[in-house]
């Protein structure tokens, strides 16, 4: 299973979804069968790792290793089989860069917007978490 996470910029929400999903995969044996990447749905000038998030994903244990922000391309498309949004506004602009979603592959997170949670990221991660627990349940090969 192939899942390309996305957000605005590729420096908060979709690199902590890419290493929370990493790290929950891990957890139960099945991290070979997972190819988990992010990407931004806005143009990026390739920046690193939020701190902020950083800081969280520290807090809360979870292995993050080196990152540089890109933006989705139609070429994802292909690739990936699920391309998992933070907000519907990711969800409407990724469509637009992939040239539609023909095959129903670019979804939302959770049924709401995932809050980019300055005071500390808790909310933010909490949802993330939420949202990935339940993916890899969906979609446990």
């Amino acid at each position: 299973m192939k899942i390309l996470f996305v957000c605005s910029g590729n420096t908060g929400r979709s690199p902590m979804a890419e290493f929370v999903m990493k790290k929950l995969a891990a957890q139960v044996g099945l991290a070979e069968n997972f190819t988990v990447e992010s990407a931004a749905s806005k143009p990026t000038s390739g920046g690193g790792l939020h701190e902020g998030i950083a800081a969280k994903l520290r807090e809360e244990n979870v292995p993050y290793g080196e990152h540089m922000a890109r933006q989705v391309t139609p070429e994802d498309y292909k690739k990936f089989d699920e391309i998992i949004c933070m907000d519907a506004g990711n969800v409407a602009q990724v469509e637009e860069i992939c040239g539609g979603d023909p095959d129903k592959k670019i979804k939302l997170l959770l049924e709401k917007d995932i809050p980019w949670d300055k005071n500390g990221f808790t909310k933010t991660y909490e949802d993330i978490l939420r949202g990935c627990q339940a993916l890899l349940n969906s979609v446990k090969i």
